[in-house]
């Protein structure tokens, strides 16, 4: 069996799954999704009192209070998004250094990621209860939202990654990587301090 590789043709050695990796994930699951609802939040809100104030698609029944609480729903269906985005990443980004990756392209696989997910939502509850997926006309809006806000998400939280602090993708690391993984080979002595030796 072929050894997994990375962008560049690297060799990248296999993560063990141990109860430390396992945890590690999970925490960096959740800091992901805590980022992503905080996010979704965020954009709902503006975007509902955005079109309230345009007299757009919202009624201008619709208060601030009633924004912040249908923000609030959005937020917590973008958490979960969040987490299970960080577990794809934890796999399909291995080991990799955060300034070899495209955020556009992070961007597009956070959009895609949320789209599934919101699919997979609006199918297990209607499956469950006997009703049959719902009508495409009826959560049309919901999934273009879904794949805008985990796009912008995904895309906006690298990019300021790459900028300053890496804790917002889970915690910083002396590599620059994403906490899916260890670096390829031979990436560890690149940034090791020279240490002369005493005479």
């Amino acid at each position: 069996m072929k050894a997994p590789r990375d962008d560049h043709g690297r060799n990248v050695r296999e993560e063990p799954m141990n109860v430390k990796n396992i945890v590690r994930r999970l925490t960096g699951a959740v800091k992901n999704g805590v980022v992503w609802g905080a996010t979704w939040f965020a954009l709902a809100f503006g975007t509902l009192l955005g079109l309230r104030t345009m007299g757009v698609v919202v009624p201008p029944e619709i208060g601030v209070l009633d924004a912040i609480g249908m923000a609030i729903r959005v937020g917590i269906v973008g958490g979960v998004a969040g987490g299970t985005f960080a577990l794809f990443i934890s796999r399909q980004y291995r080991g990799r250094r955060l300034s070899d990756i495209d955020p556009v392209r992070f961007g597009f696989a956070g959009a895609v990621v949320s789209e599934l997910f919101m699919l997979a939502f609006f199918a297990i509850g209607p499956l469950v209860s006997g009703d049959g997926f719902p009508a495409l006309g009826d959560i049309l809006s919901d999934l273009v939202i879904a794949a805008a806000f985990g796009g912008v998400a995904a895309g906006a939280s690298l990019w300021l990654a790459q900028r300053g602090d890496t804790s917002s993708l889970g915690g910083s690391d002396e590599h620059e990587r994403l906490h899916a993984g260890p670096a390829p080979r031979g990436a560890e002595d690149v940034h090791r301090p020279h240490v002369r030796a005493r005479r």
